[in-house]
């Protein structure tokens, strides 16, 4: 890291918001000019800075500093201190009133403005109003240096820094010495960790209260990203926890006691005692509540006879008894499940509802849970179909849905696909903005994975038992000439895959391959292979990886695609990614502010140099990502079979390795061979094939919707009560 003395010459570009700047400076020491980019505060044209940053290489404009951390160099002169003042930093001082005021107080100036700045009034002439700016201006100043020298030395940057200030303004440095754990809540970009290294640096014990309160929502937190848990025994949290922080487990147990008064935990019995977050507990329940009222509910449920003669006539569909039975109870229920595997006539039955209602003059939504899954079955139904996220809407004001209790959607029917993808927190959002008057059609395959977010939903909702459930047996797609179908059962019921002698109509194509390296050149040759007829970003081919390490995992193959067939220059470099031009890429997170959401997909389309912001293009919106928002995205070259979900691609690349063991089952090998449309390579080993297919334990997530639906609903039958 290199350090040196800068002059700025010219701001380039500036966000006051975010305090990220590009400007021109002259370097001291070379007598050259160069450009910084960085976090700043408070600086302006004319300014000395004492820099340490490194030099970097952009592919567009050459040499710049990238600057970690800086101070200014006040000036000293008579003539210097005027030109700081008049710079414009002060609203309302120009340089007449800046001679004034060093005329008063000479070559103490600086030091009278940031330790009395009252005295300013002792200068006639001065505007109060230009006092009140200046002195606000200082008091910010100062508390962002003092933030600085608090934190930095620490590794907290300077866009940590100028976040926190933003927050909480001149009170900024009492409450990160008070609880820096305060900060995992309201400071996008610091989590348990970094708030940990600030509590260290200032000297907090480990078993201070804040931070061990701290390090139990952390590691439940994780526990439930990692696991899709809603809860956790309490006996694991303890010991884990202690085990996190070092502490002793009587330092734990008191505050989860603690946090328990404070209605953050609730403790139940399930039959050992278990830990919950009140946020999740609650949740639960009112997901339970609103599922309850819109079975009982009989309001306005107006019966109708289904025409199948007429949705014959009209769609061309030839429907099955147990198709016909499903449409009906869609058409007179308030809730209805439907599941089956690939090829079992879901999207058919989705068809047959849609025409049974608008036959009746009834409105009818359909929605699922990603972009692609809302228009793979829009494509198949030839009607409008959305994400979920879409339909309920975002609010540009405060990113929270527009329907809900209070504005709920106003449709008959409300028909969600693909619904083994719905997560806990997505359904419960879903049931808010559900009329009691509406019919809600819940479609999925029950023997996919759960979704990436926490909560089983479909399967708990088919196990409580309280709902109207049709399972699709008959397989509509199997051929003599299809593989893909044939295994896919066939891996559900635990039989050895059918496999062929390699020809190119094979649909199935098993690559047996004894290393990982071996695997790695497998994919690339396959792709290599295929280049003319899928472009290297084409979202209608696909390589899924159990796994994110090894020399085949999802990590590295990102890395040789994109090194091997997007020769494009470097737009942005990420630690060990770096973003071209063109490159496929996924989002990690819902963000709602942006309306991107979990798993979709986009091409990398520009960068603002300006900005330093990276343009993604995602099915023809364009979305700009800052610096500090780059870990949102991910190259998706390679992507987990969990991310796939919702998915199909003409062309699959599936990579199952000995490494993968911890992942592999029957669930997750199922899962990833039915979203290959058209044609599979599965590359792997017989062993590990095996393994996977032997392996039949379903992902079990432990939550307790079955447990509060079977409260609500003998309760409420005890006592009799009817809605």
């Amino acid at each position: 890291m290199a350090q040196f003395k800068v002059k700025i010459l010219k701001k380039i570009y500036f966000d006051e918001l975010t305090g990220f700047g590009v400007f021109n400076v002259n370097h001291v020491e070379k007598r050259e000019h160069t450009i910084i980019v960085g976090t700043f505060f408070d600086i302006a044209e004319g300014d000395f800075l004492e820099v340490e940053g490194e030099y970097v290489s952009h592919p567009r404009f050459g040499q710049q500093i990238k600057v970690n951390s800086y101070k200014q160099v006040r000036p000293e002169d008579k003539d210097g201190i005027i030109k700081y003042l008049a710079s414009g930093r002060f609203k309302g001082l120009g340089k007449q009133g800046a001679a004034k005021i060093v005329k008063k107080f000479g070559s103490d100036t600086i030091t009278i403005l940031e330790n009395n700045p009252e005295r300013l009034r002792e200068v006639k002439g001065v505007k109060k109003s230009v006092i009140t700016e200046i002195k606000q201006s200082i008091t910010e100043n100062k508390t962002i240096r003092e933030l600085t020298v608090k934190l930095s030395p620490y590794g907290i940057g300077q866009e940590t820094i100028f976040k926190i200030f933003k927050t909480y303004q001149d009170n900024s440095l009492e409450i990160v010495e008070k609880n820096p754990y305060i900060l995992i809540e309201n400071i996008r970009g610091v989590g348990f960790k970094t708030a940990d290294t600030i509590g260290g640096a200032l000297g907090l014990p480990k078993n201070h209260p804040n931070r061990v309160q701290a390090g139990i929502t952390y590691y439940l937190s994780q526990y439930e990203q990692r696991n899709g848990d809603l809860f956790l025994e309490e006996y694991d949290l303890i010991a884990k926890t202690a085990q996190l922080l070092d502490v002793e487990d009587n330092e734990v147990t008191q505050q989860i006691d603690l946090l328990i008064t404070q209605k953050q935990l609730v403790r139940e019995e399930n039959p050992g005692k278990i830990i919950m977050g009140f946020k999740n507990f609650t949740i639960e329940k009112m997901i339970a509540q609103h599922l309850f009222n819109l079975s009982q509910n009989p309001h306005n449920l107006q019966h109708f006879k289904v025409d199948f003669d007429y949705i014959s006539n009209h769609t061309s569909i030839e429907l099955t008894d147990e198709q016909k039975e499903a449409v009906k109870s869609a058409v007179n229920n308030r809730i209805t499940i439907i599941t089956g595997g690939p090829g079992t006539g879901k999207t058919t039955i989705i068809r047959a509802v849609i025409k049974a209602f608008l036959e009746h003059e009834k409105n009818v939504l359909v929605a699922a849970p990603t972009g692609r899954a809302a228009k793979r079955v829009e494509e198949a139904t030839n009607f409008s179909a959305s994400t979920i996220h879409r339909l309920l809407k975002i609010s540009p004001s405060n990113f929270k849905f527009v329907h809900n209790e209070q504005n709920p959607l106003k449709v008959d029917a409300l028909i969600i696909d693909e619904f083994s993808m719905v997560d806990f927190f997505l359904f419960y959002s879903l049931l808010k903005a559900t009329s009691q008057f509406t019919r809600l059609i819940i479609i999925g395959d029950k023997d996919q994975l759960p979704s990436v977010g926490p909560g089983n939903v479909l399967r708990d909702l088919i196990r409580s038992g309280y709902f109207d459930i049709f399972y699709l047996h008959r397989n509509f797609r199997q051929s003599e000439n299809s593989l893909i179908i044939d295994n896919a059962y066939r891996i559900n019921s635990g039989e050895d895959l059918a496999l062929k002698p390699y020809s190119d109509d094979l649909d199935f194509v098993f690559i047996r391959i004894n290393s990982e390296q071996q695997a790695m050149e497998k994919v690339l040759r396959i792709l290599d292979y295929y280049k003319n007829d899928y472009n290297f970003n084409s979202p209608d081919i696909q390589v899924l990886v159990p796994m994110y390490r090894g020399e085949a995992g999802i990590d590295n193959l990102n890395l040789q695609i994109q090194e091997k067939f997007n020769q494009n220059p470097t737009l942005f470099k990420k630690e060990r990614f770096a973003f071209k031009q063109f490159d496929k890429v996924m989002q990690l997170k819902n963000n709602y502010e942006k309306e991107i959401f979990n798993g979709e997909h986009g091409i990398v389309s520009g960068f603002d140099p300006g900005k330093k912001s990276l343009k993604v293009n995602f099915e023809g919106r364009e979305i700009e990502y800052a610096p500090d928002e780059l870990d949102e995205l991910q190259l998706s070259y390679a992507v987990s079979v969990h991310k796939a979900q919702g998915s199909e691609y003409d062309m699959l690349l599936l990579v199952l390795m000995p490494s993968h063991y911890i992942m592999l089952n029957r669930e997750l090998f199922y899962t990833a061979v039915t979203r290959a449309k058209k044609k599979i390579f599965l590359i792997s080993d017989p062993e590990t094939i095996r393994r996977a297919i032997i392996n039949a334990a379903p992902s079990e997530r432990k939550t307790l919707l079955p447990k509060r639906l079977k409260e609500i609903f003998e309760k409420t039958t005890q006592r009799g009560e009817l809605f």
